[in-house]
C-alpha cells in the first residue's frame, strides 16, 4: 500500500494507492477462478486467451493455457505456454513436467530429459515424472544407437499414454532404433542382427504376445526422395522378415510402413543426426 499527499485547494489530501503488483495479482487470481469454473473447453480457451493477455506475468495462467492447448493436441502452442510458465516461475515443477511431456510427444527426447530433471530437482517425489524420465532416457539411448535391453523395450511398449496423437508423434509406445544396414541396401549388418535381438526377444515376451506392431522405415536425406522411399520400404520389410524367421514372430502381428526421408527425427545437418534419421521405429498399434 502506498500513500501520497497532494496540496489541493488549500488542503492536504492523502490518497491511498494499492500496490500495483498486488492489485494485478488479485485481479489475475479472480480471472483464474472464473476460468476454472468454465466447463466447456472451447469457452475456457477463449477465457484463458483473455486472461493471459491481461496477466502476461502470471505463471499459473500460462500453465493453465498450456494444459488446455495440450488437451486439444495443439502441441506447439502448449510448448510455448509451458515454457513461458517456467520462465515466469523457475520453481514451478508442474510446468517443467508439462514441458517435458510435450517434448516427448514431439519426439525431442534430449530437452524432455532436461525438463523432467529440472522438475524433479524441485519435486523429487513425483513418481509419474520419475517413471517418465526413465522411459525418455531409454528411448533416447535407443535412438542414438545404444543398445537397450529387451526388458527396457517391453517397458516402453507397456506405456499407458494414448497412442494416437499428431502425425509422427511418439508419445505412445514407440521405440526408435538405429539399425545398421549395408550401404545403399537392405542387407543387415552383424551389428543390426545384434540390435534386432532386443526387439525379437521383446516381441516374443508373454506380456506383448497378443499385441500388434508397426515397423516403420526411415532414411536420412542423402539420395533422391524416390530412392529413399524405396530403400526405407526394403529395410522395414527386411526387419520384419528377420523377426519372423529368427524369432518366430507371427507375420500377422507385424505391419510395415515406410517414409523415406520425409519424417526426420532431427535435422539432417551432421553425420550424427543423419545416423539418427537412418532408423527403424517399432510402434505398438494394439
Amino acid at each position: 500500500m502506498l500513500k501520497h499527499s497532494l496540496w489541493v485547494a488549500g488542503l492536504w489530501i492523502t490518497i491511498v494507492l494499492l500496490n500495483p503488483a498486488s492489485a494485478a495479482a488479485t485481479d489475475c487470481e479472480a480471472l483464474r477462478q472464473k476460468v476454472q469454473q468454465e466447463r466447456s473447453l472451447i469457452k475456457k480457451q477463449q477465457l484463458l486467451e483473455d486472461a493471459v493477455r491481461a496477466c502476461p506475468n502470471h505463471a499459473q495462467l500460462h500453465y493453465d493455457k498450456a494444459y488446455a492447448q495440450e488437451r486439444l493436441r495443439r502441441y506447439d502452442e502448449a510448448l510455448t505456454y509451458y515454457l513461458k510458465a517456467t520462465e515466469l516461475d523457475a520453481g514451478f515443477a508442474k510446468a517443467y513436467f508439462g514441458l517435458a511431456d510435450i517434448f516427448v510427444v514431439l519426439g525431442n527426447l534430449e530437452p524432455a530429459i532436461w525438463a523432467y530433471q529440472s522438475g524433479l530437482s524441485l519435486e523429487p517425489d513425483n513418481q509419474r515424472a520419475v517413471t517418465s524420465l526413465d522411459l525418455a532416457q531409454i528411448k533416447y539411448r535407443s535412438e542414438t544407437g545404444e543398445r537397450i535391453t529387451s526388458d527396457e523395450f517391453v517397458r516402453v511398449m507397456q506405456e499407458s499414454r494414448a497412442q494416437s496423437t499428431t502425425e509422427g508423434a511418439m508419445d505412445g509406445p514407440i521405440v526408435r532404433m538405429q539399425i545398421l544396414f549395408e550401404t545403399s541396401s537392405a542387407g543387415l549388418t552383424p551389428s543390426a542382427v545384434d540390435q534386432l535381438e532386443t526387439a525379437g526377444t521383446a516381441l516374443a515376451h508373454p506380456s506383448l504376445a497378443d499385441q500388434r506392431f508397426e515397423i516403420a522405415g526411415h532414411t536420412d536425406s542423402t539420395g533422391t526422395p524416390e530412392l529413399n522411399l524405396s530403400l526405407s520400404r526394403s529395410r522395414a520389410e527386411q526387419v520384419k522378415q528377420h523377426l519372423i524367421e529368427r524369432y518366430e514372430i507371427s507375420q500377422e502381428r507385424l505391419t510395415v510402413v515406410y517414409y523415406g526421408d520425409t519424417r526426420p527425427a532431427v535435422p539432417n545437418d551432421s553425420s550424427q543426426s543423419r545416423a539418427i534419421n537412418r532408423r527403424v521405429e517399432f510402434r505398438k498399434i494394439k
